[in-house]
């Protein structure tokens, strides 16, 4: 079977990874690199990690692997009728073909926004790197998990780190452990500034609703736009993302759709975890499996600086501390989720007992 996947990112190379000693496996990729950690970008701004260490597989692993991979090869079109891939590159034909064309960084939509960068690509990070150490300070925009990654790795770096928010929490949870986590990462130097709106930017720094904060690097880093767009061109259904069912099958025969460009329930995945796991269930759908992707429980594991932050299942409605840094939620009697901070080995135990739905304690 001819697997032809276009998108080289976490949930495209595992599915690659996972197929390629079976079926005939092509990745599509418009970038001229071969897959890189996006999760480490941060860590290699701030100087923790060199370039080549960002990129885990070779261009030899590929081909040891058989896996064809095609860089530089922007997708153009699905040819549903015909079977056929289109790109810049020619034709190219498919049994099962899978969009992991993931997703690309939201921009603030404020006056003078060509004055705030944006992170997603490793040209957006070497940007960034080469201005920070320019500049010695950097205002970050957002306080979801790609924000404060950055901010605590750049802090931890000595570098001065403001963080502008336009809500009073972080992560989407709630204010207790938000401001857990807000302690956390202030402990390493990072200036909150919270429940402010950015109005909008210039050269000199960014105006917001409580005040004018100067710093010429600005990095926005408050969400992701999933990459429909091949979808769409290929009269495939699609909403904020792709749409798919728990097979993780599109509207149209044979096309399917993983990671960040996916949309299932109403609900992107988001984390290069959730790709992965996406992948692995793909892997044995395509093999003939009667396989489901499981919505009702995703969990996600962050590192701010020194700091692990663990969410699992749900996190909203009534909850209890099972000690210091546990926190679980409650659905009548049985827990169906938790914020474990600081303790990822305790997190993963907890995920396996509330995923299984045994009581936490």
């Amino acid at each position: 079977m001819r697997v032809v996947i276009v998108g080289n990112g976490p949930g495209g190379v595992e599915l690659a990874k996972d197929l390629s000693k079976e079926f005939d496996v092509t990745i599509v990729e418009k970038e001229n690199l071969p897959h890189y950690s996006r999760p480490m970008l941060s860590h290699y701004i701030a100087g923790f990690l060199p370039e080549k260490k960002l990129f885990p597989y070779s261009l030899e692993w590929y081909e040891k692997n058989g896996i064809n991979l095609l860089l530089g090869a922007k997708a153009k079109l699905i040819d549903r009728l015909r079977k056929v891939l289109v790109t810049e590159r020619g034709e190219i034909p498919y049994d099962a073909l899978v969009i992991a064309t993931g997703a690309r960084a939201r921009e603030p939509s404020i006056r003078g926004k060509e004055h705030i960068l944006t992170l997603r690509t490793l040209e957006d990070a070497k940007l960034i790197k080469e201005r920070l150490e320019d500049e010695g300070e950097v205002t970050i925009l957002g306080g979801g998990f790609i924000a404060l990654e950055l901010a605590g790795n750049l802090a931890k770096a000595g570098y001065t780190v403001r963080v502008v928010h336009r809500r009073e929490t972080l992560l989407g949870l709630d204010r207790e452990l938000s401001e857990r986590i807000k302690e956390e990462l202030e402990g390493t130097g990072v200036e909150f500034h919270l429940k402010s709106q950015a109005i909008s930017a210039d050269e000199d720094g960014l105006n917001t609703e409580t005040g004018y904060i100067p710093g010429k690097l600005k990095v926005c880093a408050f969400g992701i736009v999933p990459n429909r767009e091949l979808a769409v061109k290929s009269g495939i259904h699609a909403g904020r993302g792709i749409l798919v069912d728990d097979h993780l099958r599109t509207s149209a025969r044979d096309v399917y759709a993983i990671g960040d460009c996916a949309e299932l329930g109403g609900v992107i995945g988001g984390t290069a975890k959730a790709a992965i796991e996406q992948a692995k269930v793909l892997a044995r759908v395509l093999r003939g499996a009667d396989e489901r992707y499981d919505l009702s429980f995703r969990s996600a594991f962050f590192k701010f600086a020194d700091f692990s932050v663990a969410i699992i299942g749900r996190t909203k409605g009534r909850s209890e501390w099972l000690d210091g840094n546990t926190k679980v939620f409650y659905e009548g009697e049985k827990a169906i989720g938790a914020v474990v901070l600081g303790d990822l080995r305790k997190a993963l135990r907890l995920e396996k007992i509330i995923r299984e739905g045994l009581p936490p304690d």
